[in-house]
């Protein structure tokens, strides 16, 4: 597949993509891609379902599915895999190519409808047009977000190819700052005893600037981590200076460690 081609993307979409990524705060959690979220990409794609999606190459079965009703298997899972899998799957495992790309960027129309995939998966369900967004992954596996669009409907153009890549960089940042949450999570549980006292009233955005200010990060580089502002790390340290009874950043990160609220 060629490279993506530069494609008129307009101020609309640009103020949906800053709109999106507003509100995705809200979802914000140790899951990068909640429900809600997976919802809210319609509003920059239209499209009848969309889902995000991890394969397992090696064992040809994709155990974790996620869309706006919740986390999911697919009841037929097994039979995609024994007639798939997809086309955009197989290019992607043939050429590492991650660009967001189309069924039809991939195989031919004529060449698709021949195929036991379509005519026993996916036209039983009436879905004809897809476009993957590729996110990174290793070990025999592939993560993507999956929009379908129904046999009647236009295909994907490259604008929402386009708009896909403008995304990219900000899903990967919601990517990390999930993985955060789930480690401060995690050094939480493994201090059960130390939880009593002022470090449990510490919010959990308060742990992740306390987690990141241990590790000698300047408010700068919490900003650009949390995707906040440097005044808002500074109010953040504030107030867990005045819930620990510190006065310092090396303080506060030292005291929490002790009261089990951050590793």
């Amino acid at each position: 597949m060629t490279t993506l081609m530069a494609a008129t993307v307009r101020r609309a979409d640009l103020e949906a993509i800053l709109a999106l990524l507003a509100d995705s705060q809200e979802y914000d959690g140790d899951e990068a891609y909640p429900p809600d979220l997976v919802g809210r990409f319609a509003q920059l794609i239209p499209a009848a379902h969309i889902v995000y999606r991890e394969n397992d190459l090696e064992g040809r079965r994709t155990p974790r599915m996620i869309d706006a009703a919740g986390v999911f298997l697919d009841e037929a899972d097994e039979h995609y895999w024994a007639v798939g899998p997809c086309p955009v799957t197989v290019y992607r495992s043939r050429t590492g190519d991650l660009s967001s790309a189309r069924l039809s960027d991939v195989v031919s129309w004529r060449a698709y409808r021949e195929t036991a995939l379509y005519r026993e998966y996916f036209r039983p369900g009436g879905i004809d047009h897809l476009l993957d967004l590729a996110l990174e992954a290793g070990g025999g596996r592939q993560r993507s977000v999956l929009f379908c669009r129904e046999r009647g409907d236009r295909d994907f153009t490259e604008r929402d190819r386009a708009v896909l890549e403008l995304l990219r960089p900000h899903l990967r940042a919601r990517e990390a700052r999930a993985d955060l949450r789930r480690r401060v999570l995690a050094t939480t549980a493994d201090h059960p005893d130390g939880l009593a006292g002022a470090a449990t009233a510490l919010t959990p955005r308060e742990r992740e600037v306390v987690y990141l200010a241990g590790a000698g990060r300047t408010n700068a580089e919490i900003a650009g981590a949390l995707w906040i502002s440097p005044a808002t790390v500074k109010k953040h340290l504030e107030n867990v200076y005045l819930k620990l009874g510190v006065g310092s950043r090396a303080a506060a990160a030292s005291e929490a460690r002790s009261r089990g609220s951050v590793g």
